[in-house]
């Protein structure tokens, strides 16, 4: 009888945590990107930029929808004394199964070493079309020496739910 019991339980709650129809997971995604940079510098460390440009990624957690993604950005922001807090803008994550996720983000920083911000993930395509998520995200300046770029380490963790 306490078999038959403990049977229907597990039954009962593993039924109820499908019942949504709904997948979620966290995630841990990294990787480099080289962006191209348009800027207008006042001097003195003032200075308003925007960038486009695209970045690899993997993630610690081989069966994240984000392992083996690229994610191509577009986004600005306006240093002032050399540090921002408004960097904006959007991201699009190419899958490996071939969909899509959208990001947006905001973020604070100091110009030519990096910044940290969070995220929201607003919606995708195919099976993610419905895709909700947040998380936070820093990135860190490489040295490059190629005229107009930028090359970047990212991070980004948070979860998702779709």
């Amino acid at each position: 009888m306490k078999i038959i019991l403990t049977t229907i339980i597990l039954t009962l709650f593993s039924s109820l945590s499908f019942a949504d129809g709904h997948t979620s997971g966290k995630f841990n995604a990294s990787g480099m990107g080289a962006w191209k940079i348009n800027a207008m510098d006042a001097g003195k460390g003032d200075m308003a930029i925007t960038y486009d440009g695209i970045a690899g990624l993997t993630d610690k957690t081989p069966d994240s929808i984000f392992h083996k993604s690229t994610m191509h950005c577009i986004g600005g922001l306006t240093l002032q004394a050399g540090k921002f807090i408004d960097e904006t803008g959007m991201c699009r994550f190419d899958l490996i199964d071939g969909e899509s996720v959208y990001m947006k983000y905001q973020g604070e920083g100091t110009g030519g070493s990096g910044g940290t911000g969070t995220f929201a993930i607003i919606k995708g395509t195919g099976k993610y079309e419905n895709i909700t998520g947040t998380g936070v995200t820093s990135r860190q300046n490489l040295m490059s020496k190629a005229p107009g770029f930028s090359t970047t380490m990212n991070q980004l963790s948070g979860e998702y739910k779709y």
